[in-house]
């Protein structure tokens, strides 16, 4: 189970317009923070939690909560706006799971997706060093970058992410580098392809 923290680091891609959200992968909920006060929040993540941020619990907080897989969640309700924060990665299949999201949105919705980038030079510069590609095994309490997580299951770049969106009939509306070990980096090096050690992205179906 990865570390919860607010993701202020995708704030800036939040519509401040949207009335709903679903987050997938919402881990205890702490994200309720950075979505807008009055909106209807829906939780899915399938670890059992019971430290969740529901609305009963803090002013803000999630509507609902539901400890279920995407696939599993049957509700045909539509939002805004889907978030899926460092998941897209971890699912068999992206492309179906971009298919859910989909489905889920109101006309005019959005989708916002954060990934790892395979090309952080972190990265690169270990398997450079090393020679040796070592996956990082978090449920055996090894520690190391995230993006060498054993759990993955695809890997991304800005490149390929940017061309699996157009192929999936998506438009990326908008991206920021994220890059949290380095937060004094000039705002241009963001859009780099080597320096973010991930990526947020701002999608719309075509």
């Amino acid at each position: 189970m990865y570390k919860n923290r607010v993701r202020y680091d995708v704030q800036s891609l939040i519509p401040q317009d949207a009335r709903s959200i679903l987050e997938i992968g919402a881990g205890d909920g702490l994200n309720y923070e950075i979505y807008p006060r009055d909106a209807y929040k829906v939780a899915l993540e399938p670890e059992p939690r019971t430290d969740k941020k529901t609305i009963d619990k803090v002013p803000g907080g999630f509507n609902e909560y539901h400890h279920v897989f995407y696939e599993d969640y049957k509700d045909e309700k539509k939002f805004d706006l889907v978030v899926m924060c460092d998941v897209l990665e971890h699912v068999n299949d992206p492309r179906d799971f971009l298919e859910f999201a989909k489905n889920h949105l109101n006309p005019g919705g959005h989708i916002l997706v954060s990934i790892p980038n395979f090309l952080g030079i972190e990265n690169i510069l270990q398997i450079l060093i090393t020679r040796d590609f070592r996956y990082i095994n978090f449920d055996k309490g090894e520690t190391g970058m995230g993006v060498l997580d054993i759990n993955h299951k695809t890997f991304w770049t800005k490149k390929s992410f940017i061309r699996f969106a157009k192929e999936s009939n998506l438009k990326v509306i908008k991206m920021v580098g994220i890059r949290k070990q380095l937060s004094f980096m000039p705002k241009l090096l963001s859009h780099s392809n080597f320096i973010p050690f991930q990526y947020g992205f701002l999608v719309q179906p075509l």
